[in-house]
């Protein structure tokens, strides 16, 4: 947690804002392949570092491995394993990913179920955004709210979905606006709420809250950071 003032935070995050506007691109994602791209890093970066995240989710989609349609989820699984497994190459150095089982399944579980629902990503997030998010998660293994937002906000499908990571609820705390002791918020129910109102606050800073919790977690992280170097 940070000491810098509420009022200097939110400065802060007011004028990185503008930039983030400029970032959203034409529109929704529509390829296949790379909603799965998305789909994966979000599942994948779950206590792993992004860029490894990333390098994961290229080996995967460098395999082909979540675009074959007659195949089990227990088959997949054990390919994806293999994949997380081996070790990845990121930024110029081997890597090895964190939980290889876990993710392995959570992936070819999240596969099954979109297979059972139509069979394509691209068919899901065209239906209403709130409850896509509630579809995945109740049916996309491993993804919480936090994880369901990120992948609708990287696809384009939205910016009026919050992703609450620990950075964006230190921000909220010092605005007074959370003052639970979570790094992170499970339940759909209790994540809405808290989302509500950061949603308020994006409106005061004339800013949709899926891209200003962009901003903030910006701001978060090189104060954190200034923070920790006053105390080296």
């Amino acid at each position: 947690m940070t000491t810098y003032s509420a009022e200097a935070l939110s400065r802060a995050v007011a004028a990185i804002c503008p930039d983030i506007l400029t970032r959203i691109g034409n529109g929704p994602v529509t390829d296949e392949r790379h909603l799965w791209w998305e789909l994966s890093c979000c599942i994948l970066s779950s206590q792993v570092p992004y860029p490894l995240a990333m390098a994961a989710a290229d080996a995967i989609s460098a395999g082909g491995h979540l675009h074959q349609d007659e195949q089990s989820a227990e088959s997949l699984a054990e390919q994806l394993y293999d994949v997380l497994s081996t070790p990845l190459d990121v930024e110029g150095k081997k890597r090895s990913y964190r939980f290889p089982r876990a993710k392995a399944n959570h992936l070819a579980a999240t596969w099954a179920a979109v297979a059972g629902a139509g069979g394509s990503l691209k068919a899901l997030i065209s239906g209403e955004v709130d409850e896509t998010r509630a579809w995945l998660v109740a049916h996309a293994s491993g993804m919480g709210p936090k994880q369901a937002s990120m992948f609708l906000r990287n696809c384009g499908v939205t910016y009026d979905l919050a992703i609450l990571d620990r950075h964006v609820l230190n921000y909220m705390s010092a605005q007074g606006m959370y003052s639970g002791t979570q790094v992170s918020i499970s339940g759909l129910n209790q994540y809405g709420k808290h989302e509500k109102q950061l949603r308020d606050h994006a409106e005061e800073m004339n800013c949709p809250v899926g891209l200003l919790d962009w901003a903030i977690w910006i701001v978060m992280r090189v104060a954190n950071r200034k923070q920790e170097a006053v105390f080296v």
